[in-house]
Protein backbone atom coordinates (compact mmCIF):
# COMPACT_ATOMS: atom_id res chain seq x y z
CA UNK A 1 0.00 0.00 0.00
CA UNK A 2 1.28 3.38 -0.98
CA UNK A 3 2.02 5.88 1.46
CA UNK A 4 1.80 9.90 0.61
CA UNK A 5 5.56 9.63 1.23
CA UNK A 6 5.88 7.29 -1.97
CA UNK A 7 3.39 8.90 -4.19
CA UNK A 8 5.12 12.04 -3.65
CA UNK A 9 8.40 10.63 -4.67
CA UNK A 10 6.52 8.97 -7.53
CA UNK A 11 5.17 12.45 -8.91
CA UNK A 12 8.86 13.43 -8.57
CA UNK A 13 10.22 10.58 -10.49
CA UNK A 14 7.39 11.04 -13.90
CA UNK A 15 8.28 15.06 -13.51
CA UNK A 16 12.29 14.60 -13.61
CA UNK A 17 12.12 12.03 -16.63
CA UNK A 18 9.06 13.60 -19.13
CA UNK A 19 11.56 16.87 -17.92
CA UNK A 20 14.90 14.82 -19.08
CA UNK A 21 12.51 13.64 -22.05
CA UNK A 22 13.64 9.79 -21.71
CA UNK A 23 10.48 7.35 -21.96
CA UNK A 24 9.33 4.62 -19.64
CA UNK A 25 11.32 2.07 -21.42
CA UNK A 26 14.73 3.92 -21.49
CA UNK A 27 14.39 4.56 -17.63
CA UNK A 28 13.80 1.12 -17.52
CA UNK A 29 16.66 -0.21 -19.52
CA UNK A 30 19.08 1.94 -17.22
CA UNK A 31 17.59 0.25 -13.86
CA UNK A 32 17.47 -3.02 -15.20
CA UNK A 33 13.13 -3.35 -15.23
CA UNK A 34 10.27 -3.53 -16.87
CA UNK A 35 8.29 -0.33 -18.29
CA UNK A 36 6.05 -1.40 -16.09
CA UNK A 37 7.85 -1.42 -13.14
CA UNK A 38 8.91 2.10 -13.73
CA UNK A 39 4.84 2.73 -14.04
CA UNK A 40 4.56 1.48 -10.63
CA UNK A 41 7.26 3.63 -9.10
CA UNK A 42 5.92 6.61 -10.61
CA UNK A 43 2.24 6.06 -9.14
CA UNK A 44 3.65 5.37 -6.02
CA UNK A 45 2.34 1.33 -6.20
CA UNK A 46 5.92 0.18 -5.23
CA UNK A 47 8.58 1.67 -3.51
CA UNK A 48 11.90 2.46 -5.06
CA UNK A 49 15.38 1.63 -3.57
CA UNK A 50 17.89 3.60 -2.60
CA UNK A 51 19.68 1.91 -5.19
CA UNK A 52 17.65 2.62 -7.91
CA UNK A 53 16.98 6.59 -6.43
CA UNK A 54 21.63 5.78 -6.88
CA UNK A 55 21.36 5.29 -10.61
CA UNK A 56 18.47 7.56 -11.44
CA UNK A 57 20.36 10.47 -10.07
CA UNK A 58 23.33 10.01 -12.17
CA UNK A 59 20.73 9.05 -15.34
CA UNK A 60 18.88 12.45 -14.65
CA UNK A 61 22.02 14.04 -13.15
CA UNK A 62 20.03 16.01 -10.14
CA UNK A 63 20.95 16.16 -6.54
CA UNK A 64 18.86 13.76 -4.32
CA UNK A 65 17.03 16.30 -2.97
CA UNK A 66 14.94 16.61 -6.78
CA UNK A 67 13.36 13.05 -5.28
CA UNK A 68 11.86 14.69 -2.25
CA UNK A 69 10.71 17.85 -3.58
CA UNK A 70 7.24 18.59 -1.81
CA UNK A 71 7.98 16.43 1.09
CA UNK A 72 7.96 18.12 4.42
CA UNK A 73 10.04 17.46 6.75
CA UNK A 74 9.67 15.62 10.02
CA UNK A 75 11.76 15.06 12.73
CA UNK A 76 11.12 11.63 14.45
CA UNK A 77 13.61 12.69 17.66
Amino acid sequence: MESKVDRQIGKNLKRLRRESGFALVDVARALGVSYQQVQKYETGRNRISAAKLYLLKGLYDVPYGAFFEGIPYVKTM
